[in-house]
């Protein structure tokens, strides 16, 4: 199975992957996503700030580059990677209050860039925060400001998981305007669970009598890696173009667009049929093609016939996409 997604997450993690992959595929075929902190998190103090995130790209991962501010910060060379998808994790320490802007680029084989993806952080506000270490129950001290100041337990248990196994997190807020979890306004006390394939930090969002508004966050760490049962995506074809008639020869190429898997891809395969004007289609021989590797293949051809063909891709796992349409060319007998 691929990375269970919680109710709760769903939404963000849709607008990730719209981001991600509406419009025109990249040319470099990488994407870089930064997982931890969070976009727009406020921290009250110069504290150390682990950054994490993941990286994918049809060549493979070679470096990961980190800038802060538009200047380059570190350079991941030959990040840790599985199945395909690579890790990182690395710490920042802000040396001054101020807004930052930390943006991450993956480079695949040849070099190229993927799109970047950033987060922006808010270290030192004008109303200080308190700075929350979370460990598996984590009971925070009151605030000393005044009678207005939240009491907040927030912790998971457990807080380690085998991938695909589930955890609870939990809350109890005392003397607070609002709780917020998973954007939605949520009892005082009140617990969520999820089920995760990766580490996850969660943020619990605590508005005060007066207004102001403070976060907490837990990190669920996860060992080993989730089962793959989702198939790859649908092959989109190229070559030749839809309904082209092509002077008469013996062989003709067919061609598509490589697709990814967190599990890779073992093979394509391929059906050709073919009939002679009666619209009686049948398989050319050999047909069904297997055990396709790249992303073309050579088929022969006979003059005066009209042909069509469809692709499919398989995983590494055995995940078998559905076929794609099918797409008719006629080799003429000129």
């Amino acid at each position: 199975m691929k990375k269970p997604f919680s109710p709760l997450f769903f939404y963000c993690l849709l607008v990730l992957f719209l981001i991600a992959g509406c419009g025109s595929p990249d040319p470099s075929g990488s994407f870089v996503w930064i997982d931890a902190p969070l976009d727009g998190l406020f921290l009250p103090d110069l504290v150390p700030v682990e950054v994490q995130g993941h990286a994918t790209s049809n060549t493979g991962i070679e470096r990961i580059e980190l800038f802060v501010n538009s200047e380059l910060w570190r350079t991941l060379s030959d990040p840790p990677t599985e199945n395909n998808l690579a890790r990182f994790t690395i710490e920042w320490l802000p040396t001054e209050y101020g807004e930052y802007l930390i943006q991450a680029f993956a480079y695949n084989s040849e070099g190229d860039p993927s799109p970047a993806d950033q987060i922006r952080l808010f270290i030192g506000m004008d109303t200080p925060t308190p700075v929350i270490t979370v460990t598996p129950v984590i009971t925070v001290t009151p605030f000393t400001e005044g009678p207005s100041s939240p009491i907040v337990q927030f912790w998971a248990d457990p807080d380690t998981i085998d991938a695909g196994d589930c955890t609870d997190l939990h809350w109890e807020v005392e003397n607070a305007q609002q709780v917020i979890f998973g954007e939605v306004e949520q009892e005082n006390e009140g617990s969520f669970q999820v089920c995760l394939c990766s580490g996850e930090t969660y943020t619990l969002t605590v508005v005060h009598q007066d207004g102001s508004e403070t976060q907490y966050q837990v990190t669920i760490s996860v060992e080993g890696v989730c089962a793959d049962n989702e198939p790859p995506p649908v092959p989109q074809q190229v070559v030749p173009a839809p309904g082209l008639t092509i002077p008469c020869k013996a062989n003709q190429t067919l061609s598509w667009l490589p697709v990814t898997d967190p599990s890779g891809i073992s093979e394509y395969r391929v059906e050709v049929q073919r009939h002679s004007g009666d619209q009686n289609w049948s398989d050319v021989p050999g047909s069904v093609f297997t055990g396709i590797t790249d992303k073309q293949l050579s088929v022969a051809v006979e003059c005066g016939w009209t042909y069509r063909w469809r692709a499919l891709a398989v995983d590494g796992e055995g995940n078998q996409s559905p076929w794609s349409g099918w797409r008719q060319f006629v080799i003429s007998l000129e």
